[in-house]
């Protein structure tokens, strides 16, 4: 698994903080406010947010203007994680994008989609998700949206795209087997150039030498 999927894995999983918590239809306050959660990977930006009754979690695609982006809007008690299934839930932003639409039920218990109208690149909105469920409703803000592409993080200076090896790593190892295959064959050649002496041979036996005429 590459490191960009095992960051976009990473970057969703992480995605449970709390979200401050909004007035609820009859104006009762449940819970003490916390910040609201926002990532992006190079595909897909994601926010979210949670009161004491529901967990909202929206993922759109990361990209350049092109017309509406589709989003999807995940929906979840806040005390069980049970997907909240046949809840009416309405999106509604204001910034850099005003929007606001009823999100659609699809097959998937819990899954909501909405399609994002077409903003200018780097623009941001603050967005909040209304949840009616059976007899509960509930204001869940999300923070801002971004919209736009993200692009990849270049990789650090001396790191190939592909593997990231270290190009410098590569050049000294490469050094050092020159080096260390010089070092061999110069020894090599050195000890075959120099071959041991031939060992002494036996003593002459002057006894076995002819005899001259007398």
């Amino acid at each position: 698994m590459t490191h960009r999927r095992l960051l976009a894995w990473a970057a969703a999983l992480a995605i449970h903080a709390s979200v401050p918590r909004a007035a609820a239809h009859g104006g009762e306050d449940h819970a003490a406010p916390a910040a609201p959660s926002a990532a992006s990977t190079a595909t897909e930006h994601v926010v979210s947010g949670e009161t004491a009754m529901f967990s909202v979690v929206i993922k759109y695609p990361a990209r350049k203007a092109e017309g509406p982006l589709p989003a999807r809007v995940y929906v979840a008690r806040a005390d069980s994680s049970a997907p909240v299934a046949d809840a009416r839930v309405r999106l509604e932003l204001k910034g850099g994008l005003t929007f606001a639409a009823d999100a659609a039920k699809t097959a998937a218990a819990g899954v909501y989609e909405v399609a994002l109208p077409a903003a200018a690149e780097g623009a941001t909105a603050n967005g909040v998700v209304s949840v009616e469920a059976g007899g509960d409703f509930d204001l869940v803000l999300v923070g801002d949206l971004r919209f736009g592409a993200v692009e990849a993080a270049p990789a650090p200076p001396g790191m190939t795209p592909e593997r990231e090896v270290p190009l410098g790593g590569l050049a000294a190892a490469a050094g050092a087997l020159a080096v260390l295959s010089g070092g061999i064959g110069y020894a090599l050649g050195r000890r075959s150039r120099r071959k041991p002496p031939a060992p002494p041979g036996p003593p002459e036996d002057r006894s076995a030498l002819p005899q001259g005429a007398s």
